[in-house]
Protein backbone atom coordinates (compact mmCIF):
# COMPACT_ATOMS: atom_id res chain seq x y z
CA UNK A 1 0.00 0.00 0.00
CA UNK A 2 2.87 2.26 0.93
CA UNK A 3 4.15 1.97 -2.62
CA UNK A 4 0.97 2.94 -4.52
CA UNK A 5 0.99 6.50 -2.39
CA UNK A 6 4.46 6.92 -3.27
CA UNK A 7 4.16 5.96 -7.17
CA UNK A 8 0.82 8.23 -7.05
CA UNK A 9 2.97 11.47 -5.04
CA UNK A 10 5.82 11.02 -7.71
CA UNK A 11 3.07 10.99 -10.84
CA UNK A 12 1.93 14.21 -9.66
CA UNK A 13 5.07 15.55 -9.14
CA UNK A 14 5.93 14.86 -12.99
CA UNK A 15 2.67 15.89 -14.13
CA UNK A 16 2.67 18.84 -12.02
CA UNK A 17 6.63 19.93 -13.61
CA UNK A 18 5.80 18.87 -16.85
CA UNK A 19 2.39 20.98 -16.87
CA UNK A 20 5.08 23.99 -15.55
CA UNK A 21 7.36 23.29 -18.42
CA UNK A 22 4.20 23.46 -21.09
CA UNK A 23 3.38 26.64 -19.75
CA UNK A 24 6.12 28.49 -20.08
CA UNK A 25 5.99 27.45 -23.71
CA UNK A 26 2.78 29.05 -24.29
CA UNK A 27 2.43 33.21 -23.62
CA UNK A 28 -0.51 34.64 -22.20
CA UNK A 29 -3.28 33.88 -19.92
CA UNK A 30 -3.52 30.27 -20.85
CA UNK A 31 0.14 29.64 -20.19
CA UNK A 32 0.60 31.06 -16.76
CA UNK A 33 -3.13 29.58 -15.76
CA UNK A 34 -1.61 26.06 -16.92
CA UNK A 35 1.68 27.34 -14.92
CA UNK A 36 -0.60 27.88 -11.85
CA UNK A 37 -1.82 24.39 -11.96
CA UNK A 38 1.45 23.19 -11.93
CA UNK A 39 2.40 24.39 -8.92
CA UNK A 40 -0.42 24.45 -7.22
CA UNK A 41 0.26 20.23 -7.59
CA UNK A 42 3.57 20.73 -5.90
CA UNK A 43 2.36 22.86 -3.02
CA UNK A 44 0.30 20.76 -2.07
CA UNK A 45 2.65 17.24 -2.79
CA UNK A 46 4.50 19.78 0.19
CA UNK A 47 2.17 20.47 1.97
CA UNK A 48 1.04 16.64 2.48
CA UNK A 49 4.91 15.81 2.86
CA UNK A 50 5.01 18.63 5.65
CA UNK A 51 1.91 17.55 7.44
CA UNK A 52 3.34 14.14 8.74
CA UNK A 53 6.04 15.75 10.70
CA UNK A 54 3.78 18.42 12.83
Amino acid sequence: MKWIVRLIYILVFVGSMALIAIGQRRIGPLGLSIMLVGLAGILILLYLYNKKFQ
